[in-house]
């Protein structure tokens, strides 16, 4: 995450340096993204990229932590009126991206995670940031509360949450990586969702 030095930034030079930022990590992968690039794009001394940033992996840490937020914002405002479950508060986040990959609309989140998934290291940082900021949104509580399990406890909501983050998460990137396979991305999605929500329903009434 950004230092606090960033945030006492003012409000026209923190975006042009957030929109610098963002930029060069969607075009290349992290391994390839120019310090040079951004200070240049952002007009700001090469210093002072390391004293917002510290490294390149906290930038991009700030980056999927944003647009993520930016997501949630979108999410609430959809749900507002609607009592969803898990399942269906991860289809909903699924194929609100699948239905952005086949409208050709070039979101903050699809832009950076087409870039994310050419790294290892950097799709490791985009899970556990993502999947952070979902399981503590308050509505994934809200979510998981609607369903009324005769079994709650925390280590069963996060074990159900993990296995549902990484069925969307590789769902996605077959999708981003081939567009032509994003009907076959779609249908393992809902396959592996039902195993786990069949699954979950078998633990509980045990």
């Amino acid at each position: 995450m950004p230092t606090k030095t960033y945030f006492n930034l003012n409000e026209e030079k923190q975006k042009r340096v957030y929109r610098a930022v963002f930029d060069e990590y969607s075009r290349v992968p992290l391994e390839e993204v120019s310090v040079k690039n951004i200070v240049n794009s952002a007009d700001i001394p090469r210093g002072s990229f390391y004293q917002y940033f510290i490294d390149k992996e906290k930038a991009l840490i700030y980056l999927i932590s944003e647009t993520q937020n930016r997501g949630h914002e979108e999410l609430v405002h959809t749900t507002s009126q609607q009592q969803l479950n898990i399942y269906e508060l991860m289809e909903t986040l699924f194929m609100r991206e699948i239905n952005k990959l086949k409208n050709k609309e070039e979101s903050a989140r699809v832009l950076l995670l087409k870039q994310i998934i050419k790294s290892a290291k950097a799709t490791s940082i985009f899970y556990n940031v993502m999947a952070n900021v979902i399981f503590e949104h308050p509505i994934f509580e809200e979510c998981w509360n609607n369903m009324m399990l005769k079994v709650d406890s925390k280590d069963l909501k996060k074990n159900i949450f993990d296995l549902l983050f990484a069925t969307l998460k590789d769902c996605l990137i077959m999708a981003i990586e081939d567009e032509g396979k994003i009907d076959v991305s779609i249908n393992n999605f809902k396959l592996k969702i039902e195993i786990i929500h069949l699954g979950v329903d078998n633990l509980v009434r045990k």
